[in-house]
């Protein structure tokens, strides 16, 4: 039977449980589980992605439990399961999906009570009490299928570019976490829901670059990943990037001065006026990395998930980490591709990166038989470019990239340098660095300064200027002395120049509320995959030795050879998804990483980088 219970109490015998039931719902146990005790029970009931199943959660069950697969056609089991042992021994004794003699559920600010039937009454009752109470819920139609837990509504939608249909909605979080008043900001979600859905293994929640990405615009990546296989996959925005909480700067780059994108994304007057602007709708001081990943795991929370697999790239890994570090119970295991630690500084290494990464491309270059009889005189070509360009801008010209005008520009070193830094983020343009060089040594700058252009304006034109700023000033760039930037820039192409444009854009932005002992060492335990790219020119690939020793003694890391920055070949996707699959790192063999060829450099009598 079903009792509608308005005042949020049920007949005289269960009025004790109904305020249990209503703390329950926001608590976020989400562990489907029979523990012994009690005949009566407070539990919630929770709907399955995407496959019309309901997921029963609780503390306190019944002894005894029936298996109950709900579809449209209200299927129900006849298995019965005998509860046996300690409760912490049988989390899934019944099933993921079980409904129990005694449960409440609370659905918008309403407590329903349903009293299936004792051991040996029939399961023809219990198919009743079940048709009842999916009668009950009829309005549950429009979310049946998207709803997981009592605080995210997700329905079914279409983005361009993925086939399967998706889960889309938005939860908010107070813009000021400690406080818990005032504004709020919409976090947009998408789902991915899983195809053959393993829910002891948990979700993979999906974290973004920049930072400043907006990671839900990046979902069609994100579905081509195959990770929705076996898990779903859920991409929230996070604060500072997404609709309603945006904050967006006008980005020196402009395509009425094709120059602007090729002098870096850091000006300091642009920064002033960002931040006057974005002060006015916005309390700066609230948008870091600490506040993102609680924003993350109260959704958690709230889509009913216990332990979450994490997925990130670049400076998403710097996110994935420190939710680990704040959640550790949360995190089953985690893949960082091009990781960034807090140690990194950012950019005080990006020079020391950009070089190391170049001298590793060079070196394959020199490796490859094709590309070194193409190319035999490079490193010297490279450094007499830089020589030639310190001495003066040149001038050319480059298609422009909107209205296809040939239009003229002056290509300084400070312009060559970052952009052979950034064309290094991929594999493809990295490799036809070679060839860009030896055309510009003897004369023609246009195809460099084109793939420049392209590199650069793709690169900085996709991120929120303003989350940007908010988080590299004050979690990074506020621990630079300028003392140092001369030793750690020393010897390389690209020089102090990024560094001091940071720092001096920095210099004004507002500071941000972080956790007393945010930059203290810390340990991480979850099983982590690591992988870099050999040539990344950011994210160099540490020290394996020295990472176990520090902090993450459970880490395993891989090497791809010839790689840039984020590589994603079919090797690292089968070791990501064992590691999702399994929750551990022993036995997986990362030896596929070297049976999987780079792109091919571009050579002279092949401009495309065809393979001949």
């Amino acid at each position: 039977m079903i009792n509608r219970i308005g005042d949020r109490r049920s007949d005289a015998g269960d009025a004790n449980l109904a305020n249990p039931a209503e703390e329950r719902a926001g608590e976020g146990n989400r562990t489907p589980v029979c523990s012994l005790g009690s005949y009566r029970s407070t539990i919630e009931l929770h709907p399955r992605s995407g496959n019309g199943e309901f997921i029963v959660e609780s503390g306190e069950m019944a002894t005894h439990c029936h298996e109950i697969a709900f579809s449209e056609a209200v299927k129900v089991s006849s298995r019965l399961c005998e509860i046996a042992g300690p409760p912490e021994a049988i989390p899934h004794a019944c099933g993921r999906t079980t409904l129990l003699r005694f449960f409440f559920f609370r659905r918008r600010g309403l407590l329903f009570k349903v009293s299936a039937m004792k051991r040996g009454a029939g399961i023809g009752l219990m198919v009743a009490a079940v048709a009842l109470f999916l009668t009950a819920f009829a309005s549950l139609n429009d979310e049946a299928n998207s709803r997981r837990g009592s605080g995210v509504i997700l329905r079914p939608c279409h983005v361009e570019g993925v086939r399967q249909e998706l889960r889309c909605g938005t939860y908010e979080v107070f813009e000021n976490r400690k406080t818990r008043s005032g504004r709020k900001l919409p976090l947009k979600i998408v789902m991915i829901p899983a195809r053959q859905p393993h829910p002891d293994q948990g979700p993979v929640f999906y974290m973004a670059g920049g930072p400043g990405e907006t990671a839900t615009e990046l979902i069609d990546l994100v579905a081509s990943w195959g990770d929705a296989d076996e898990h779903d996959v859920v991409v929230v925005d996070e604060r500072g990037t997404g609709e309603g909480h945006r904050l967006d700067c006008k980005s020196p780059g402009d395509d009425g001065n094709l120059e602007s994108y090729l002098n870096g994304p850091f000006d300091a007057a642009a920064a002033r006026v960002c931040r006057d602007e974005l002060g006015k709708k916005f309390d700066l001081s609230q948008y870091t990395t600490p506040n993102f990943v609680d924003d993350i795991d109260e959704i958690r929370v709230a889509m009913g998930y216990d332990r979450i697999n994490l997925n990130a790239g670049s400076f998403g890994t710097y996110a994935a980490q420190i939710y680990m570090r704040r959640h550790p119970e949360h995190a089953r295991t985690a893949y960082l591709t091009s990781l960034v630690t807090l140690a990194d500084r950012v950019p005080l290494y990006h020079a020391r990166s950009a070089q190391q990464g170049l001298d590793r491309l060079f070196k394959d270059c020199e490796e490859e038989a094709n590309c070194h009889a193409a190319y035999p005189k490079l490193r010297d070509d490279f450094a007499a470019l830089i020589a030639r360009l310190r001495k003066g801008a040149v001038i050319t010209s480059v298609k422009h990239p909107v209205t296809g005008a040939s239009t003229e520009i002056r290509l300084t070193e400070r312009m060559f340098a970052d952009a052979v830094r950034v064309m290094m983020y991929r594999e493809n343009s990295a490799r036809q660095i070679p060839f860009l060089v030896e055309q510009a040594i003897a004369g023609d700058y246009r195809p460099f300064a084109e793939a420049g252009l392209r590199a650069n304006r793709g690169i900085y034109s996709g991120g929120r200027m303003g989350l940007h700023y908010c988080i590299t000033c004050n979690e990074f760039v506020s621990r630079i002395r300028p003392e140092e930037i001369e030793s750690a820039t020393r010897g390389s192409f690209l020089g102090p120049w990024r560094v001091q444009a940071q720092m001096a854009a920095c210099k004004e932005w507002p500071k941000t509320d972080l956790p007393a002992d945010y930059f203290a060492p810390f340990r991480l335990s979850t099983p982590i995959v690591v992988v870099s790219g050999a040539a990344d020119p950011a994210s160099r690939p540490p020290n394996a030795t020295e990472i176990a020793r520090s902090y993450m003694p459970n880490a395993l890391q891989i090497v791809v050879p010839g790689a840039a920055h984020t590589p994603e070949t079919p090797c690292t996707r089968s070791l990501r998804h064992e590691l999702f699959r399994s929750g551990t790192t022993a036995g997986l063999d990362p030896s596929c990483v070297t049976k999987v060829p780079p792109p091919p450099f571009t050579l002279p009598d092949n401009p495309q980088g065809k393979k001949k």
